[in-house]
């Protein structure tokens, strides 16, 4: 299954991160968004069995003071 990891930070850090997930074998894609009013944004997507694996992996990663949301990428 696949799922985006949206994660809002006071700085860049999506693609910092985005090599223990790497390692992982788990990583499809990895960005940094355009700063909006709100900070700084940046994404993973990755692939795992099922969501309770993507909270696991993304609660192993440091991240002080952000937000972070995952979603499901809708198989089409």
């Amino acid at each position: 299954m696949r799922f985006m990891v949206f994660v809002r930070s006071p700085s860049p850090l999506a693609a910092l991160h985005g090599d223990v997930l790497r390692r992982a074998g788990v990583l499809l894609d990895v960005g940094d968004l355009v700063p909006d009013a709100c900070g700084v944004s940046g994404y993973w997507l990755i692939d795992v069995r099922d969501r309770e694996e993507a909270v696991e992996r993304i609660r192993r990663i440091a991240l002080p003071a952000c937000v972070v949301e995952i979603r499901q990428v809708a198989v089409v």
